[in-house]
């Protein structure tokens, strides 16, 4: 597998995604839908918020031009505030750009049937076609990405300087007057809005680790991408409003197009409407190209999934997050629309910038190797602005784009505890009141049962239960061994130990129970101790499985049993590497000392079980 991604972007290609990734299908869509709300005064809110969301922009400058590494917002967060904002930052901002990614198909989909009327299942396979030949062309390297978009954004402005040039000769001036017919009540509304087609200074910073002389070549695209974004977008809205009425407008779902009708006849507006289909399709390759490198990064740094860390052996692009991120798009476009997805993208589009903003406030603090370092008052307006325009959101969607943050932090609890044992740690203590309410519908006594049985215990046998929880296999296990035998058991959380001795007291007799705290090195027992061992769960949060394995089996005691279940898929959540094949998971036993090695599988509602015996 290879160690990095490729440095093959300059700045022409940096401009382009910039550009690309942030001059999508809003601005041949909510020009209409503002004019609708405002009326032809829309146009100074345009100015407005597209100077406002500039202190936006810097904070990307300013926050690029500090460090170098693949993963963006989601980088400069971590640094700023750990591990975990990091995560909620890189998440978020992932979930956003696939939901974002799958409404600009539908998008796509909405431009081909203005010349072709097409049947859901056409429709669905059209959507396939479009995000699967993106991601195809983006998966055969970075430089074939970045040449497809330096085409596609080249046509994303020639068809806005067409529009411009032969509408703005057909501009009413008549048409501003008067500037807001219909009130300001859905003022803030509509700067949500308008913010929209001006999001995406982010997809640009997550592929700095494939890009050349980075802290300037960044920096500088962002520049000159803002510098014609806004140009563009004041010139092309200008145009928008002097053609058609805001009564018109309201009515209007492609105003740009509707505007090519109006001045120069149908054919036009079929034109303009081949010219957005042109846009859409930049707008995909570009956050296809940059939204997958944010799972890699993040993998790299053992904050997501190992899987989504590796690397294409022949293209050295990050395959499986493009992969993955294609099927979660493709979702998204046959069961979104367009219009209900814009606030709920903002809700999370805001909350990631005032992160981001945050941070440059935050790593103001240290001692960095900046290139440009901006006065604290810049992402302080940007901060400011992002919790203003939040305010201005429905509730209910504010809410929804929440909870699709707040899905991501059990992800992040189940991926620290495969990596560090202090999070496993601190997870069962804070939670060891849930697991005996909750262990019975994740895998019951019956498991538990299984997992006892068939460690095959004899009367008298010292046995490890390694992991006990909350000993519920510990009374199973003094119950079979008898007051002959004599049971030690292991966990790592204080609490967990603390509900298993409450246990095992209530139990007639005492059994011989002795209770261990593991710590962050595992327990020195002497070799050869244990006539059986079991454990449950336990294995799935080791870096090294094998390394565990090695330290069990030297406690054993020779013909002594081991007893393993362990969790591999858990809801969408693959399971841990040495469980991706039974071959593996014989192999990882076997590399540790083991024989007459044993393998079942079993599914669940919730996740797959595998049961694994072996002998010493």
């Amino acid at each position: 597998m290879a160690e990095e991604l490729k440095k093959d972007l300059g700045l022409v290609h940096v401009v382009m995604l910039c550009t690309g990734a942030i001059m999508g299908t809003g601005i041949f869509i909510i020009p209409g839908i503002a004019g609708g709300l405002l009326g032809p005064g829309s146009m100074i809110l345009w100015v407005i918020v597209g100077i406002l969301t500039i202190p936006i922009s810097l904070c990307f400058i300013e926050l690029s031009s500090s460090y170098s590494l693949t993963g963006g917002p989601y980088v400069y967060v971590r640094e700023a505030l750990g591990n975990f904002w990091g995560f909620i930052t890189g998440w978020t901002a992932w979930i956003m750009a696939c939901v974002y990614i799958g409404t600009h198909t539908i998008a796509i989909g909405y431009y081909v049937g203005q010349f072709i009327e097409l049947t859901p299942v056409e429709t669905m396979l059209l959507y396939a076609t479009v995000i699967g030949a993106i991601t195809l062309v983006n998966f055969t390297g970075v430089k074939h990405g970045g040449r497809a978009q330096l085409v596609l954004t080249l046509g994303t402005f020639s068809v806005l300087l067409i529009f411009i040039i032969i509408g703005l000769p057909q501009v009413d001036l008549s048409n501003f007057d008067p500037l807001f017919p219909l009130g300001l009540s859905a003022l803030g509304m509509t700067a949500v809005l308008i913010v929209e087609p001006f999001i995406g200074w982010e997809t640009t910073t997550v592929i700095a680790g494939e890009v050349k002389d980075t802290k300037r070549n960044i920096p500088m695209g962002l520049v000159l991408s803002t510098i014609l974004i806004m140009s563009f977008y004041m010139l092309t809205v200008f145009v928008t409003l002097g053609i058609l009425d805001y009564q018109t407008l309201a009515q209007s779902v492609s105003p740009l197009s509707d505007a090519m009708s109006v001045a120069y006849g149908k054919l036009a507006g079929f034109m303009m409407t081949g010219g957005a289909l042109i846009v859409s399709l930049a707008v995909l390759n570009a956050w296809i190209l940059t939204t997958a490198r944010l799972p890699y990064a993040m993998a790299k740094d053992k904050l997501f999934l190992r899987s989504f860390g590796e690397i294409n052996k022949k293209f050295r692009t990050p395959g499986k997050s493009l992969l993955v991120q294609a099927a979660f798009a493709f979702f998204i476009s046959i069961t979104g629309s367009y219009a209900g997805s814009v606030f709920l993208l903002m809700a999370n589009a805001l909350i990631l910038y005032a992160l981001c903003a945050l941070s440059v406030i935050m790593l103001k603090k240290k001692p960095i190797d900046r290139l440009v370092d901006f006065p604290v008052i810049v992402p302080l307006m940007a901060l400011i602005l992002c919790l203003v325009l939040l305010t201005q959101i429905p509730v209910l969607l504010m809410l929804m784009g929440l909870l699709l943050i707040a899905f991501g932090i059990p992800l992040y609890a189940l991926i620290r505890m495969q990596y560090d044992k202090k999070a496993v740690e601190k997870f069962y203590n804070s939670f060891s009141f849930l697991y005996d309410i909750l262990s019975p519908i994740w895998y019951g006594k019956g498991r538990r049962e299984k997992v006892i049985l068939k460690a095959q215990v004899k009367r008298g046998d010292i046995i490890l239960d390694y992991g006990c929880a909350t000993g519920s296999d510990v009374l199973g296990l003094a119950d079979q061994a008898g007051k002959e035998g004599k049971i030690v058991a292991v966990d790592i959380s204080v609490k967990q130990l603390q509900r298993s001795v409450e246990k095992a007291k209530k139990l007639p007799g005492l059994p011989n129970v002795v209770f261990v705290k593991e710590g962050m090195e595992c327990v020195p027992f002497e070799p050869e101790t244990f006539d059986a061992v079991i454990s449950v769960g336990v294995l799935s949060y080791q870096q090294d499985p094998s390394a565990l394995l090695k330290f069990l089996r030297k406690a054993m005691k020779k013909g002594a049993r081991l007893s393993i279940m362990d969790f591999g898929r858990v809801l969408l959540f693959p399971g841990p590497e040495y469980l991706k094949s039974m071959e593996n998971i014989k192999d990882t036993f076997k590399k540790a000392g083991f024989k007459e090695i044993i393998v079942e599988k079993d599914s669940g509602l919730f996740c797959e079980y595998y049961y694994i015996t072996a002998v010493k």
